[in-house]
């Protein structure tokens, strides 16, 4: 066929080149339009048309019911309400094996990255993005639920889990979707506009252009360009359409600018922390950190960046882009529900555990977390975020697991072989411990008093405690119990091996679990919590039952309905359709049953189970009255008022989580505290602008303030004693004694260098020990009379002396006669070696302060009394403590001192009827006996006297039993004893072969008046040393405590780190020390000094024999390891021998 003259020359125009590349921009054009839901023409030839019946006219394909619903799911759904899965079946993914999850990924963990996708010749398809038909479709009839990664027990017909939405998202209402689908047609062109700022290339144009249309007809926009732009409007990120979503609903409003929260409570945590505090935390966890938290934190100009928030501030305008005004920044508030749901509508495919990324603090994931918990979002990939009933119930009390292992029992074996056959002993044993490592609300009350419960639990649990902000270890235990996978294989008994110890808590471990998570947060305002079971191969359900509990107890649940009560300013706002169960906002004047009064309605009934292994209990909250422990209680409030006394007086919302801080606590680090101190002084000069190096040396320049500086009043008289005209005789006491070359004043420095470790060890942690002592007493009105006698024993040590130095004489001759000397160098090792030390002086001034302030009548003690008498000791000197015919006729208010070796087998009566009662007796024991003692053992906890016993709470490990008794002398006061009776005999009570009950000892009182017949004028004293109604100052041995060790009311384990007076046998422990003490000065003391248990009799012929005998006594057993202390209010100084004839036999046994 001919072709016509006109036809050829438009064939030679035609540059088929050129037309593709015009092809493809109108594709480009086309799919920003088709993103823009803007009329153009769709690939089959129709035009879209928003007005068209969604429902109708769509074309979506419902994905196939094979597609999404796992084969076992019909099965767990039919049981769901009986049943859970078996412990064993326990793991990360129903469908991995039990060597592809867990704590078994960790150890197979390889380096290796999987190859990213090349997208550079990847060009943008329209079918990628949904229209908004399909959008309509697919909300008004809902989609099947992606369940791959569903795993573990499903309860289904539960309020949060409604059967009509378990495989199916419920569909939206009428009015909801045409919200939604207005909305979101805005957010995306707020998208586009936010994805052209971030192109400077094509920023120019879309600044000129009045509309869309305009900026797509600009033929200055090269096809590249459009290409990217339709390739990130094909895909775009989460944080993109987060970010539409949050200029959506900040609209034309000015931002205020986002407070920092992370900063504001990191600075809220630290400051109620002192400098000896951090320290001593950074000392015990430093093989744990993360961080060097702590250089961070003291010099914090100088380490940390200055953030210039002028600069980001002035560059926050709105400008206008194809006609649409915008802000030239991202909103950093926290996303409204509402926002969370155009973002879950839009962002369909979206996984829940990414947009958790996206969460700008703890408030906006909180409520991300409930709304999807009640599913209020339609998105079908959310399904898997909590629909394990088990993880459910934890994240509705805000602790968010993210590591999970509960398989130790699959992966424990213990094979041992041979032994007395002929085949040689051989052992193949792997033990492990379930673990669940998580996040829960940083500085929050709840969290706080949650942490502080599974840190009283060490038999059952172990914790350790990381800051998500700083990489602080704020908790952990002691390091042989940081181990979750061990072996041991060879030859041999199993015995002699060590355990090899694969896996351990620790900074390997961290980084292992962060790899594998799943999500994580977008900010720092967390805890790092690593929970795993204290008993190797034990069932799932013990370490979960115990998590639960404690987190019910810290949110001071009192009832199963209370799990709701946090969620009440949510769930008011919320109701749920009753043909769709669709949860769905309440809109303003709607007049509809919010979920709230629905869960709150007498309707809704509540059912406990009890899972333990293959076997489920269950009862309704009729048969709660029956376990008074299940939930919060009247014991739980006393406790709580003694572990976290600050919230009964403030209303803080931010309190930071700490370890328990006592005396005992801060000498259980590396650094002593008296180096601690020293490092606080020069840590002060520098921060002042003094070079480090240079401050350090100013504080070694004196030993004032050290554990070596003598007494104000020493240094005063003893220096005006040396400036007297001195006798030959006082000379050479001075020379036999030693004081003639001791100086008053020593560089520290010098001190340091010469002092034996030891020395500093035993004399710094006495201070330790005896506030940890008097903090452990509970006697009532006790702690106020000691420190008033403390206070004005300190201000007596720093007056300057004045008048008579007679004083000093006598201290020099008592020296002299106990043949001890003041200048020793070296120090005695042995824990029970009174002497020699370098405290000397120190001890005996102190001594004699004391004894001195009941000997008025004597020349000697002038200064002592001079100071008592005037105003400033008014009260003090009127008080009973110098009144002792007044002050003997009140017996303490405080239990016997009596052992369970001598206590009458009857008094154990009401607990042995509790003990062989039905079930454990945890479940049964008396509310009221809880009610007494569970105080009383919080307060030792924090006192340091107890702590958390690393043994198995089990009456074969551990032999004491905490009960609530009264005595005859106190019928109407219960109190703490510990019954040690040892069931199993596990724990046989050895005596030495001195040991001597309390009806063999010494009888005081016939002693005096032997003494008194021989004496005209004899004055006598009864010295008490100082104890706790329960407990000794006599440390208790490592290896014993564990025979020592007793469980609560409520199955915790505890230790006694000193001798507690249930112990059997105890009497002779405390009779023991004194009278060995006592017995090294046989010589000195002679006939005038006996003991009796914790009472000392002193003797002397007058006023002046007995003050030098008391004060002798006193420094004897004051001194090294200075944790015995006589307690002036149950002695009795400078008394005659009548006084002790009417005394009640309670003050002479």
């Amino acid at each position: 066929m001919a072709m016509s003259a006109d036809e050829t020359d438009n064939d030679e125009d035609w540059d088929p080149i050129k037309d593709m590349e015009l092809d493809k921009r109108t594709q480009y054009i086309d799919l920003i339009k088709h993103f823009l839901w803007m009329d153009v023409i769709d690939p089959d030839g129709d035009k879209e048309d928003a007005s068209v019946d969604p429902v109708a006219a769509s074309t979506e394909a419902v994905p196939s019911q094979d597609s999404q619903t796992p084969a076992k799911k019909g099965k767990k759904r039919s049981s769901a309400k009986r049943g859970a899965t078996k412990s064993g079946n326990m793991g990360i993914s129903a469908a991995a094996s039990i060597a592809e999850r867990g704590q078994k990924k960790l150890m197979a963990i390889q380096e290796g990255k999987e190859a990213r996708k090349n997208a550079d010749d990847h060009v943008p398809d329209t079918k990628k993005i949904e229209t908004e038909r399909e959008m309509r479709k697919r909300l008004s009839e809902g989609v099947d639920k992606k369940m791959e990664n569903i795993w573990g027990f499903q309860l289904v017909g539960s309020l949060e889990n409604p059967h009509e939405t378990y495989t199916r998202t419920a569909p939206m209402t009428d009015d909801e979707i045409e919200s939604a689908v207005k909305d979101i047609r805005e957010i995306k062109l707020l998208l586009f506009c936010r994805l052209l700022l971030a192109q400077a290339s094509i920023l120019p144009a879309a600044l000129r252009s009045n509309s869309v249309e305009e900026f797509l007809n600009d033929a200055d926009i090269v096809d590249s360009d459009l290409r990217d732009l339709g390739l990130k409007l094909e895909d775009p990120s989460l944080q993109q359409i987060r970010d539409a979503c949050a200029d959506f609903a900040r609209g034309d409003d000015a931002e205020e600018e986002a407070e920092d929260l992370s900063d504001e409570s990191d600075t809220d945590d630290e400051d109620g922390d002192t400098f000896a505090d951090m320290v001593a935390d950074n000392d015990r966890y430093a093989h744990l950190h993360t961080d060097n938290w702590l250089a961070e934190k003291l010099f914090p100009d100088e380490l940390k960046p200055r953030k210039d928030k002028t600069k980001s501030s002035s560059q926050k305008i709105r400008v206008t882009l194809c006609g649409k005004s915008v802000w030239n920044h991202a909103s950093e508030k926290a996303m409204s529900r509402d926002g969370w749901l155009q973002f879950s509508i839009i962002a369909k495919d979206c996984d829940l555990k990414h947009a958790i990324q996206l969460c700008r603090n703890w408030a906006e994931f909180s409520d991300l977390n409930l709304l999807t918990h009640w599913q209020y979002f339609p998105a079908s990939n959310w399904a898997s975020w909590g629909t394990n009933r088990l993880i459910q119930q934890l994240q509705e009390l805000e602790f968010f697991p993210y590591f999970i292992d509960l398989d130790a029992q699959q992966y424990s074996r213990h094979l041992q072989v041979g032994g007395r056959s002929k085949i040689r002993r051989q052992h193949d044993i792997v033990e492990g411990r379930n673990i669940i490592v998580g996040h829960m609300k940083r500085s929050n009350p709840v969290t706080r008093r949650f942490l502080q419960y599974l840190t009283m639990r060490t038999g059952e649990v172990l914790v350790l405690v990381r800051d998500g902000k700083t990489g602080r270890v704020i908790t952990a235990p002691r390091d042989k119990h940081l181990w979750t996978y061990r072996r041991k294989h060879g030859v041999g008994r199993a015995s002699k091996n060590e355990w090899d110890n694969v896996l351990e808590v620790g900074p390997d471990y961290f980084d292992m679990t962060d790899s594998l998570r799943e999500w994580r947060f977008g900010f720092q305002d967390y805890y790092d919590v690593f929970i795993w079971s204290f008993v190797p191969d034990e069932s799932p359900m013990d370490m979960y039952n115990v998590v639960i509990t404690e987190l019910r107890m810290a949110w001071r649940l009192t009832h199963p309905r209370d799990s709701y009560l946090h969620m009440e300013p949510l769930l008011r706002t919320l109701t749920r359709e009753k043909d769709t169960m669709r949860t769905r906002k309440i809109a303003p004047g709607e007049d509809v049953e919010s979920i709230w009064d629905h869960v709150m309605s007498e309707q809704v009934q509540f059912r406990l189970f009890n899972i333990q292994k293959d076997k489920i209990t269950s009862r309704t909250t009729d048969e709660l009255g029956d376990s008074p422990y299940m939930f919060y209680n009247k014991a739980n409030v006393v406790e709580d008022e003694i572990l976290f006394p600050d919230e009964a007086g403030s209303n803080k919302k931010m309190v930071p989580f700490r370890e328990i801080r006592n005396g005992i606590s801060r000498i259980e680090t590396p650094n002593h505290p008296s180096s601690v101190r020293q490092l606080e002084k020069s840590w002060a000069l520098a921060r002042d602008g003094k070079d480090p190096a240079a401050a350090f040396e100013e504080t070694l320049d004196s030993d004032e303030g050290s554990i070596w500086a003598l007494s104000k009043i020493w240094q005063t008289a003893f220096g005006q004693f040396l400036q007297e005209t001195l006798s030959v005789q006082q000379r050479m006491l001075l020379s036999r004694t030693g004081l003639d070359t001791v100086s008053p004043a020593q560089l520290l420095a010098d001190r340091l260098e010469d002092a034996d470790f030891m020395e500093i060890m035993e004399r710094d942690r006495s201070f330790g020990f005896k506030e940890a002592f008097h903090q452990g007493d509970l006697e009532p009105g006790s702690n106020e009379k000691y420190s008033q006698v403390q206070d004005k024993l300190g201000a007596m040590l720093k007056l300057a002396h004045t008048g008579s130095t007679d004083w000093v004489f006598l201290l020099v001759e008592i020296l002299d006669w106990l043949q001890i000397r003041a200048d020793y160098d070296d120090y005695a090792q042995d824990p029970a070696a009174p002497w020699p030390h370098p405290f000397i002086v120190q001890d005996l001034v102190q001594a004699f302060v004391m004894v001195a302030m009941f000997f008025p009548e004597s020349n000697v003690t002038t200064n002592v009394t001079a100071f008592l008498k005037s105003d400033e000791c008014e009260s003090f000197r009127n008080s009973l403590l110098f009144n002792p015919q007044e002050r003997c006729k009140s017996l303490p208010d405080r239990r016997s001192r009596t052992s369970y070796r001598y206590r009458d087998k009857k008094f154990w009566d009401e607990w042995n009827k509790i003990a062989e009662g039905p079930g454990y007796f945890t479940d049964i024991f008396p509310l009221e006996w809880s009610l007494n003692i569970r105080p009383t053992i919080a307060k030792l906890y924090r006192a340091g006297i107890i702590a958390g016993a690393y043994c198995q709470n089990d009456p074969q490990i551990v032999p004491g039993v905490a009960v609530a008794a009264t005595e005859t002398h106190r019928p109407d006061e219960l109190d703490l004893f510990i019954c040690y009776e040892d069931k199993y005999k596990n724990f046989p009570q050895i005596f030495p072969p001195s040991f001597i009950g309390p009806d063999k000892w010494t009888t005081l009182l016939p002693h005096a008046q032997a003494f008194a017949s021989k004496h005209h004028g004899a004055r006598f004293a009864l010295l008490r040393l100082w104890s706790a109604p329960h407990f000794y100052p006599l440390m208790v041995g490592l290896q014993n405590r564990q025979g020592n060790s007793f469980v609560d009311s409520v199955g915790r384990s505890w230790e006694w780190k000193f001798v507690p007076k249930d112990m059997p046998g105890s009497e002779f422990s405390i009779h023991h020390t004194i009278s060995t003490r006592l017995g090294l000065l046989k010589e000195q003391f002679g006939d005038r000094v006996y003991s009796r248990a914790d009472l000392i009799l002193v003797m002397g012929e007058d006023v002046a024999d007995l003050l030098k005998h008391c004060v002798a006594v006193t420094f004897a057993v004051q001194t090294k390891p200075w944790l015995r202390e006589v307690d002036l209010w149950k002695s009795f100084i400078n008394v005659e021998l009548e006084f002790l004839q009417q005394l009640d036999p309670y003050w002479l046994d």
